[in-house]
């Protein structure tokens, strides 16, 4: 298995653990106040402003009149930090070496030779309509729930483990069922682009006043839509044919 492969399988459920235990460590976001009231005593009778931060981790309950208390110990927040910048370089490094990889040109051509092309895009297409839509659901879902129990740092890290697990499974559909024809190299950067407009439409579609379906249906129709484009662009020619008259032909010849 190749080292960003590594880095991303590691580095993003510790992310996401990461986020979970801070979270857990903090004031909830129910009734901060009555967390705050647990760790001061008698200071809880006149209520508390609870000031937090996800990084570094850390809160404190002011109750007024001076009296300001850490919920959580310097200690900790200590180690969350140094944990916290350890898991930021792993993710970073395996992102920075994925999005290097779809750079990647050269490597055989596969030849759409002895290919129904037809029956091969409907399956791409019907593909992207099912991906497009679980896909869309699955993430919104792991995205909200990740911000009610891991707050900011567990939204940040849901969203990238559904685009790179997005991506990833799109690339495999490319290879399997797309364009023809296609280098080693494209499959990846075409599943990469069509999950990151996913993604995109995702975010933009609870905006509008039907969420729960128009979502799907909208994440859904982007992805179909790409594929429609990334499936028209792999017919244009991308080398020019050589000339294969000799420069020694009689130059009439073309016109007897």
């Amino acid at each position: 298995m190749r080292t960003r492969n590594w880095l991303l399988i590691l580095g993003l459920p510790a992310s996401m653990a990461w986020s979970l235990v801070v979270a857990d460590s903090l004031p909830h976001w129910f009734d901060p106040s009555e967390d705050c009231a647990g760790t001061a005593g008698d200071a809880a009778e006149g209520g508390a402003r609870v000031h937090t931060s996800w990084f570094p981790p850390s809160a404190t309950c002011d109750f007024g009149d001076g009296r300001v208390y850490d919920y959580m110990s310097q200690t900790r927040t200590t180690v969350f930090t140094v944990i916290g910048v350890l898991v930021a370089l792993v993710v970073a490094a395996g992102m920075v070496l994925w999005v290097r990889s779809l750079f990647r040109t050269g490597g055989a051509i596969r030849s759409p030779e002895a290919i129904n092309l037809r029956q091969r895009k409907f399956a791409h297409l019907t593909s992207a309509l099912a991906i497009g839509a679980l896909g869309s659901g699955a993430l919104t879902f792991l995205v909200l729930l990740s911000l009610l129990v891991g707050g900011p740092p567990g939204m940040i890290s849901a969203s990238l483990i559904g685009f790179v697990g997005l991506a990833a499974i799109a690339s495999a559909v490319d290879r399997s069922v797309g364009p023809l024809p296609s280098t080693a190299g494209q499959p990846g950067r075409r599943g990469a682009s069509a999950a990151l407009l996913v993604v995109l439409s995702a975010a933009i579609a609870p905006k509008f006043p039907e969420p729960q379906l128009l979502s799907v249906a909208f994440s859904a129709g982007v992805y179909v839509l790409t594929v429609v484009v990334q499936w028209s662009l792999a017919g244009r020619p991308s080398i020019p044919e050589s000339d294969d008259t000799p420069a020694t032909a009689d130059p009439t010849a073309e016109r007897r």
